[in-house]
């Protein structure tokens, strides 16, 4: 067998089996394959994802951490059933949090980092702008430049038990068509606007007075019963 060429390019990080069990099941718990309330079975999860069961357990374990699965020890693992006060709560909450670094992350991006968040932001207006859900996996990556450039474990380590339940919650009403692209597309030229000039203050208002606008969003999301009264 011919030896491969050996290049400058370093190899592709190995994943732990947890993290890609994590993926699925989270994946699957935004899109709404596992519904809220929904009881979770470890065979069944076994067969489903083609592992052992102590990744699924790991995963498990993590999914509880960031409140998207409620574990009562000899009686149930499910997804959550949030209410709708827990909706508005965390809606309140993760935008606070997301503030934090924001505002200290702007302030440091470095100049790859700045046109790489721009490019995101600019995607997500033109989605936006044509009434069409942003790209997940492009936010999650925005957030990283963000958190890279804060350059704190502090709030790494927030926002990871933070993030995935605010999208969550956020994720679900669109999946029933319920969403404020005006406000959305409102506050996104503003977050763009901030940290194209480097203004980490005004980002991180942005971000922070955001809730208060999304009053009529609310009411529509109560209205059609996503969550528990």
């Amino acid at each position: 067998m011919p030896i491969p060429t050996l290049t400058d390019q370093p190899p592709a990080p190995r994943r732990l089996l947890r993290d890609v069990v994590y993926d699925k099941m989270f994946d699957a718990i935004i899109d709404g394959t596992l519904e809220f309330g929904e009881r979770l079975n470890d065979d069944q999860l076994v067969a489903w994802l083609g592992v052992s069961r102590t990744p699924v357990r790991e995963a498990i374990a993590k999914l509880a951490d960031q409140a998207l699965v409620d574990i009562e020890a000899n009686r149930y693992t499910r997804i959550v059933h949030p209410t709708f006060d827990e909706f508005v709560d965390t809606i309140d909450v993760g935008y606070a949090v997301w503030a934090l670094f924001v505002e200290r992350g702007v302030a440091r991006l470095g100049s790859s980092q700045r046109a790489e968040a721009l490019k995101i932001l600019d995607a997500r207006i033109k989605a936006f702008s044509a009434k069409k859900l942003e790209d997940d996996a492009a936010l999650v990556r925005f957030n990283e430049l963000l958190l890279e450039a804060s350059a704190s474990t502090s709030l790494a380590r927030l926002w990871a038990n933070t993030g995935p339940r605010l999208l969550l919650l956020i994720r679900r009403p669109s999946s029933q068509g319920l969403f404020d692209f005006d406000a959305a597309l409102e506050f996104t030229e503003s977050l763009r606007e901030a940290v194209a000039s480097g203004d980490a203050a005004a980002a991180a208002e942005a971000v922070r007075t955001q809730p208060a606008r999304l009053a009529a969003f609310h009411e529509q999301v109560r209205e059609a019963g996503v969550y528990l009264s």
